[in-house]
């Protein structure tokens, strides 16, 4: 994994605060009975190991990617089909005008040689002009990369589909936590697990609009760097 600005704020830092409850419970938790197992088997100390965080951070990385990725956004955007990037080109919707909409399909034909259906044949085929519309946003993201402010839109909705992804795991640790600390009559860090687990489970509840309102501004974003292309 590249640790450039996209990969740091919306992938790592994501996981990092998905991490603190784990944290906590290393930190603070009884376990010199795993100690002496891991110190005769692997020579190595659970408390304070460097390794066993960086190990569990990338791990974290990847689960928070997936949750969010497959588990949030293809549910909400039907595995593209109704992102934002589909349908605003679409005649049904009223985000764009239709002169901007045709300035932009016509740009899409010249350079892909892409000819999105008309009104017409989007009303009698809506699925396929989707489709036909996720093609052709797929090479539009080719053509404009990082664009000058593009790249920041797609790093903060990077950074909230990744946590919101997170989140769910989040919310379990801390809950462990909870029962845990509240059980060793810990109410300091009982007390920062149920901060922890609000925020979770404030983020999952919603996350519908957190994730529609950065595709929308990243969507946005996209078509305004590509007609100016």
């Amino acid at each position: 994994m590249k640790f450039d600005k996209y990969n740091r704020t919306a992938r790592i830092y994501p996981s990092i605060i998905i991490l603190i409850p784990f944290l906590l419970f290393t930190i603070y938790c009884e376990i010199d009975n795993l100690n002496e197992v891991f110190d005769n088997v692997l020579q190595i100390k659970i408390i304070g190991n460097i390794t066993i965080s960086i190990v569990l951070l990338y791990f974290l990385v990847q689960v928070n990617r997936f949750l969010g990725k497959f588990l949030f956004e293809r549910n909400m955007f039907k595995n593209e089909l109704e992102m934002p990037t589909t349908n605003f080109l679409l005649y049904q919707d009223s985000q764009f005008s239709n002169e901007y909409k045709n300035q932009l399909r016509e740009q899409i034909k010249n350079d892909f040689h892409i000819e999105l259906p008309t009104e017409i044949e989007e009303t009698e085929n809506i699925e396929n002009t989707r489709k036909r519309i996720v093609e052709a946003v797929g090479l539009i993201r080719q053509k404009v990369k990082n664009g000058r402010l593009l790249l920041q839109h797609n790093i903060e909705y990077g950074f909230a589909r990744n946590l919101i992804g997170g989140a769910i795991v989040g919310l379990v640790m801390s809950v462990v936590d909870i029962i845990y600390f509240y059980g060793l009559d810990n109410k300091l860090i009982g007390g920062i697990s149920i901060a922890l687990a609000s925020l979770f489970a404030f983020l999952l509840l919603i996350h519908k609009p957190i994730i529609k309102h950065l595709g929308n501004q990243y969507a946005k974003r996209l078509f305004q760097e590509y007609i100016q292309k």
